[in-house]
């Protein structure tokens, strides 16, 4: 009788690609020999390139994966409303709400709070593998902290950038770095000239991470009453040298309540939606070049929305995310819709030729803002497409390989 662990090489790919990524901690279980390969090779490669559209996104403070098809949208087919399906497999995330969430190269950090305590805490977790990290701070987490997950370039260890908000001001006074592999915070020597908006989240890409910031402005004694806002600059941290690079031209002028957020490209290129706040045109614009020390930018995009949404509509300049489809020439945009009595996370599909769709995804929770929950919540999209990672991050498997 032929059992499981005879089965040829070729036939366990063919049933492993029919497997969802985030599922293949269960099929582990069925075979020792598949749960051993499974932990030096990525498994279900054909199942990651045809479902090339996995993201993973933050609803009513769950962890999500969504599954977001625009094939055949602009060719007059029926679209297909996207799946969105809560994490189960994270048994630790059932017990705490989950605020942020960030992706770089198969691995994700979630920023979470406790349900009892709102005590913030940070984990790690790859997918592919099933496996967590919880991470202790060296001390407190603040509510207004911000962080960034890259990697060295040298070595792909990754590393998790916090920036401390010691003041409760919304200026950051300290940055430490977590070494993923050694499991050990250290402090940056770093003097800054600029201010990252603390509900602009950073994106990574290619092991880097890049921020919205402006010029710091600095009123001594005497000054002047009115000082002009400086426009908005585009500023890497490059995790390999541990440092921010020099400040990068973005393609518009972006100011305080302008609507600014960042996306990638197939971990390639960046892409930045603007819309201002006086305005109902949305750009959106992508890199040619893009590098810590080196930028250059093209438009991809630019619609009308008034025809649409009327007048006055803008995207939040605090909460919205999206990704882009680089050959259909399409967006897509999330965030909340408030109403009177409830809330309702929504996509925005917009593309050339005046292209718009919106699709409801959901009642939202009744978001109140409040000192402890400042720029927290939107239904934060992890704007690249899923790649497995094989990186282990658990520490009883490091010591075991020990």
């Amino acid at each position: 009788m032929t059992i499981i662990s005879d089965l040829s090489w070729d036939l366990v790919e063919k049933i492993l690609c029919r497997v969802p990524i985030i599922s293949i901690v269960a099929v582990r279980s069925t075979c020792k020999q598949w749960n051993r390969l499974s932990k030096d090779r990525v498994l279900c490669k054909a199942e990651a390139k045809r479902h090339q559209f996995l993201r993973f996104m933050v609803k009513n403070y769950e962890l999500c994966s969504m599954r977001f098809d625009l094939h055949g949208i602009l060719d007059g087919e029926e679209f297909v409303d996207p799946s969105i399906k809560e994490i189960t497999a994270v048994d630790s995330l059932s017990h705490v709400k989950v605020t942020q969430v960030f992706h770089c190269d198969g691995l994700l950090l979630c920023v979470t709070k406790d349900k009892e305590e709102n005590k913030t805490t940070l984990v790690v977790w790859n997918p592919y593998l099933g496996q967590t990290r919880w991470i202790q701070a060296r001390n407190d987490y603040n509510r207004l902290d911000l962080y960034a997950l890259g990697y060295d370039s040298n070595n792909r260890e990754h590393k998790v950038l916090r920036f401390l908000d010691t003041d409760l001001y919304y200026k950051v006074t300290l940055y430490e770095i977590y070494d993923i592999s050694s499991g050990s915070w250290r402090v940056l020597d770093i003097s800054q000239d600029w201010d990252i908006m603390f509900y602009h989240r950073g994106v990574s890409l290619k092991g880097n991470t890049y921020f919205f910031a402006k010029e710091k402005i600095v009123v001594e004694g005497d000054g002047p009453a009115e000082i002009p806002e400086p426009h908005a600059i585009l500023l890497c941290f490059d995790f390999t040298k541990e440092r921010f690079g020099p400040p990068l031209p973005l393609p518009v002028e972006h100011y305080i309540d302008d609507t600014g957020t960042l996306s990638c490209l197939r971990d390639e290129k960046l892409a930045a939606l603007y819309q201002s706040t006086s305005m109902s045109d949305v750009e959106i614009w992508v890199t040619t070049k893009i590098e810590p020390n080196a930028v250059s930018w093209v438009p991809f995009l630019k619609i009308d929305l008034e025809p649409f949404t009327g007048f006055g509509f803008q995207f939040h300049f605090d909460g919205s995310s999206f990704f882009i489809d680089e050959e259909k020439k399409v967006a897509v945009v999330f965030q909340i819709d408030e109403y009177e009595i409830t809330c309702y996370d929504s996509a925005y599909l917009i593309g050339e030729n005046g292209y718009f769709e919106k699709i409801g995804l959901g009642e939202a929770e009744k978001h109140q803002p409040s000192a402890n929950n400042v720029g927290e919540y939107c239904p934060l999209v992890c704007s690249c497409s899923f790649v497995p990672s094989v990186e282990h991050i658990n520490n009883e498997f490091a010591r075991s390989q020990n």
